[in-house]
Formats: C-alpha cells, structure tokens, sequence
C-alpha cells in the first residue's frame, strides 16, 4: 500500500514543477483576457450609457410630445377647465401641467367696463388643479383666466413674457418678444341655467391656411348676432399676434354707434374674434376691419410686411395720405329689415327682430296709463310693423328695473305691455299679425341695474317680431 502513495505523490510533485511556468503563462494571458474584458466592458458600458442617454432624451422627446400634459412644469403648457354656470355661482374648475404655486389671473368685463367680482387669483395646486368661483350677475360677461408671470420663479422658468414657453396655447401679443397664455369666455345670463363652458386646447395645425404668412393678404368675416352684441369670426392668411381693429360705420351717425369699436390679435391659425356690443342695428350699418403695420410693436410684422405697410398686396390693400398701406374690408351688417323711431332700439338675432322703447317715451314713472305723446311714438310703430307680411307672429312684453317689490313690478310690466297692445289693436291696422302679451318684470334685465343708464334701458314695452 506504500508504494502507490508514493507513486501518487511523485507524479503530483512533477505536475505541480512542470506547471509553475505554463501557470505563469496562464496568469499573463489571463491578466490580458482581463484587460480585453474590462476594455471591452468599458466599451460597452459607454455604449450602454450613450443608448441610455439616447433612449432617455428619445424618452424625454416622446414624453414632451405625448405626456407633456403630465409633466408638471413642461415647457410645452397646457391648462384647461370646466365652467359651470347656476343661478348664483359660475365655478370654474381646471387641471394643468403648471408648476404649483403658479398663479392664474382672471378679469372680467361687461358693458365695457371692468367687473370688480371677476378680478381675482388662483394658486395652482400640487397635482395641478385650480379653481374659481364667481357670483352669476344679469349682464353679459366676458371673463379672461390668463397665467401670472409676476412671481420670481414662474418668471425665471416660464420666461418675464412667456418666451421660454411653447405650444398652442402660448400667442405672441402685438408686442414684440410679449407673449400670453389666457382663455376667455363669456358668461351668459339669459342662457337657460345650470350650463357648462369647456375650455379645451386648441388645434391651430388643423386650420392654418397653405399661404399663412404671404404679404399677398386676404381676409373673411362672418358676423352673427346674439342680445345685443354683434359677433365676429375673422380668417385671414396674416402673421399671428398682428393687431386687428374693427369698427362700426353708422350713416345716419346714431349716438349708441359712435363707441362700437374694438380690436384683436391673430391667433397662430390667421383667425380672430371679435365682440361688439351694440344698441341699435339699422340698414345699411358696416363693420370695418384695419390692419396697419405702422402700428405695430412686432418686429417679425414689420419685417414681413414693412414699416410703412409697404409689402402688402392684394385687393385689400389701402393707402393712406402720407403714403404708408394698410389692409381695409368692410363688412355689411343684415338690418333687421324694418324701420323705426331714433329713440327706440333695434336688435335682431337670426329671425327674430327686437324693438326697445324706453319707458320714458311711454309712462310716466310708476304708471302704466299711455301719455298723450307716447301716441305719436306708438303710431310711428304701427306704420313700420304695417310692412310685415301676413303670417308674422309678434309679442309685446314688458320689462322694468330691480327696484321696487317683485309683484310690483310684475304687475307693472303686464299693465304696460297690456296698454301698448290694446293701442295697437284699437288702430286696425294690425289686424292680420298674431299678438301675445306678456310682461317679465325685472326678470329678463338687458343691461346692470348698478346704475341709473342701466336701470333706465330695463324699463322698456319690447316689441318683438318672429319671438323665437
């Protein structure tokens, strides 16, 4: 049993000698296979890191093009909302990718002046929500919720002006290197309550014209008409953020015509909105739009279309006395088809016509007995409404202002619109139209009973024709 021992350990001792050398060699390649390996995996983790970055900014991509609205603090801002209109509160409930603690501003305006409960601020939340609440007054008023640039760190991410911002809910302003990002809408009294305003982003790709931006301008109106204001839907191939100015052109110069002016800037499709609060609509009125690169604060306007407007064309293309050029179109408005006496007003809203007479013309205050000269004004009418053709429905309602007791009024408001249609009646000349009466009191107020002008234009016999 000895001698295979030794044997064995022989054999051992000569494996281990005769190896040291070629363990030598091993370890010298194995150092080398190392070396290839680690190179090799240094090379591959830069690879690795140059896909992870790639992948990360292809993710970053893709999330600013899909996510973007997950994103709190994307540059690419999106906000949008619910409003929802009762009888006492319009609330205003919205989501965004804003950075909390942002501030949103609304404002509102009615009768072309600023409403007081409509300025206020929201604060954006953790998870991006916002809110507002406003009370439901009896005027038309339109409301603007724009974001808030005035704190240090809104202004230092989002830009001053917006300028670091992007997307279609960004517009450049007539001011160049000014941008805004804002909402308005309009909050409408005689609409029929509880209702709801969506606000939703636009898609300005989907409607921006082949030629956007051609000096070879061209422009297109539609105006509508709804209560008393008039409505307009421009489209036109002009650079955003231009300043557009409308006005009222009256020729027979009425009093209610002379403030009916307003302006907009061109959203990033060509198109713009306009609002025009009116009194009286009468034949032969236009509505007439300017553009004038003179005017303009934008350097990207002047240099498309000149300083003095001197690389405009197109058939719209006017010129001034010193020389300059400027775009003009004038926009016939459809009268409502039928005179009427200067002192009463005329509005119309698609079939329907409407005829405002002041009380005052009719009643002394609180009475509802016709005076002697409200004969006149009333004979007057019935000369005009004799024009209509034989199957016209017509209504007299009777209004009156918030001051006084409901049923006083009610009462009031009946009696009146009562004394106006037996009048009509008594003429004969009318027979042939179909007459309702009807009084609403203070219910149905085309104007703020706030102050005396607007309690004055509640009180009124309306005379309306094809009543929707």
């Amino acid at each position: 049993m000895i001698f295979p021992f030794i044997t064995l350990t022989i054999i051992c001792t000569f494996l281990i000698f005769s190896g040291c050398s070629k363990l030598e060699n091993d370890n010298n390649n194995n150092d080398n296979n190392e070396n290839i390996e680690n190179n090799y995996e240094n090379n591959n983790n830069e690879e690795n890191d140059n896909n992870a970055n790639n992948d990360s900014e292809n993710n970053n991509e893709t999330k600013e093009n899909e996510d973007y609205r997950l994103d709190q603090g994307n540059l690419n801002i999106w906000f949008e909302a619910e409003v929802e209109v009762d009888e006492e509160v319009v609330t205003v409930k919205g989501e965004s990718n804003l950075l909390p603690n942002t501030i949103i501003s609304s404002s509102g305006i009615k009768d072309n002046w600023r409403v007081d409960d409509y300025g206020d601020t929201a604060e954006v939340q953790n998870d991006g929500t916002f809110e507002f609440e406003f009370p439901t007054l009896d005027s038309e008023v339109e409301v603007e919720l724009s974001i808030n640039t005035t704190q240090d760190f809104v202004a230092e991410h989002y830009g001053e002006n917006l300028e670091k911002a992007k997307g279609n809910q960004v517009y450049k302003t007539d001011v160049e290197g000014e941008y805004v990002s804002r909402y308005v809408f309009t909050i409408d009294p005689l609409e029929e309550k509880p209702y709801t305003i969506y606000l939703t982003t636009p898609n300005w790709e989907e409607s921006t014209p082949p030629d956007y931006g051609d000096t070879n301008v061209w422009m297109e109106v539609e105006a509508t008409t709804k209560h008393n204001f008039l409505y307009f839907e421009g489209r036109s191939n002009i650079l955003e953020g231009a300043l557009i100015k409308g006005r009222i052109s009256d020729p027979e110069n009425l009093i209610s015509s002379a403030w009916s002016s307003s302006s907009a800037e061109v959203n990033p499709d060509g198109s713009f909105q306009m609002k025009i609060h009116y009194w009286d609509l009468r034949e032969d009125i236009e509505m007439n739009f300017s553009f004038d690169p003179n005017n303009s604060n934008s350097d990207h306007i002047i240099e498309k279309y000149g300083e003095e407007g001197e690389k405009l064309t197109g058939e719209l293309v006017k010129k001034w006395e010193h020389g300059g050029n400027y775009i003009h179109l004038s926009v016939p408005l459809a009268g409502p088809g039928i005179n009427a006496p200067e002192e009463v007003d005329l509005s119309i809203e698609e079939d329907e016509v409407k005829m405002q007479v002041p009380d005052d013309l009719l009643f002394d205050f609180g009475k509802s007995d016709l005076k002697t000269e409200a004969k006149e004004t009333l004979d007057e009418l019935i000369e005009d409404l004799s024009e209509l053709p034989n199957d016209t429905h017509i209504q007299i309602n009777g209004h009156t202002d918030n001051v006084g007791g409901a049923d006083f009024n009610m009462n009031l408001s009946e009696e009146r619109a009562y004394a106006v249609a037996d009048y009509i009646e008594e003429s004969g000349k009318l027979d042939y139209l179909s007459m309702k009466v009807q009084g609403f009191g203070k219910e149905k107020p085309i104007a703020s009973n706030e102050d005396e002008e607007g309690r004055q234009r509640n009180r009124r016999v309306e005379i309306v024709i094809n009543p929707e």
